[in-house]
């Protein structure tokens, strides 16, 4: 099995609401107005879509797959892969879902999944490091610690996306 940064439940939060999902529907039936609308296994997919996208976008900062740290207590890892990753699967799910018809989607759809890609970029950037994670680059002949990590070269100091103006 691929390697996934987040599971369904994660993905599930980002889903809209008239998305029916295999184990939500308590007794489906063909009489049913809400019929269940998608497995599991799809999301499976997407998960790894995504997870997949995330590591082609880390790679050129951080060793991937990326590593399980202590965050609180709770091994994982970090919370905003994880955030991304669901965000990123779930955009794709719906984008599928809605194939054939008019890309109908949501301001708050929209907005997260501009959030979400503008994270990466910031991420691969240097703007937000991921801690505990093992850096591809440093000085020289010597790998550096994930601090000293030295940051890409971006206009202005900063990244911007569309909606950082």
């Amino acid at each position: 099995m691929a390697r996934a940064y987040c599971n369904t439940d994660d993905l599930k939060q980002y889903l809209p609401p008239n998305v029916l999902l295999e184990g939500d529907n308590p007794r489906p039936n063909f009489r049913n107005p809400s019929p269940e609308t998608g497995t599991n296994y799809n999301l499976d997919f997407f998960i790894q879509q995504a997870s997949a996208e995330i590591d082609a976008v880390l790679s050129t900062l951080y060793d991937v797959p990326l590593l399980q740290t202590n965050n609180g207590g709770e091994v994982g890892y970090p919370p905003i892969i994880i955030t991304i990753c669901a965000i990123l699967a779930s955009q794709s799910y719906y984008s599928q879902a809605l194939q054939g018809s008019n890309n109908q989607f949501s301001e708050a759809q929209k907005d997260r999944f501009e959030w979400a890609m503008n994270e990466l970029i910031r991420i691969q950037n240097g703007e937000i490091r991921l801690f505990g994670q093992r850096s591809t680059r440093g000085d020289r002949f010597v790998r550096s610690t994930i601090r000293g990590v030295p940051t890409n070269p971006r206009k202005d100091g900063i990244s911007k996306g569309k909606s950082q103006g």
